[in-house]
């Protein structure tokens, strides 16, 4: 999840919750972490600026480190549509 503002933050936990555990929380700037943990959530990701390039930036930075440590640990990297089989059910054919 991609927060840009407090706002944001607030609006999607008051609407929808708390996002599952395994979500990455990525954060504009300090505020908004500051907003996202008040409200529970593990800040993964933040931007070093608040800019949305920077915030890129570090989503990008976020996933090579994380591939990369997948890669030291000898774990398989995959995609998040490979990870859960059954997740995605096929449309049945027959008519």
């Amino acid at each position: 999840m991609l927060f840009t503002s407090s706002s944001t933050v607030r609006n999607l936990v008051g609407i929808a919750g708390k996002p599952h555990n395994v979500t990455v929380i990525a954060c504009i700037g300090p505020a908004t972490a500051k907003t996202a943990e008040e409200h529970g959530l593990r800040v993964d990701v933040m931007a070093p600026e608040p800019s949305v390039h920077k915030l890129a930036e570090a989503l990008a930075d976020f996933g090579l480190r994380r591939r990369a440590a997948a890669v030291e640990a000898g774990d398989p990297v995959t995609r998040p549509s490979e990870r859960r089989p059954g997740a995605r059910r096929r449309r049945s054919t027959s008519t």
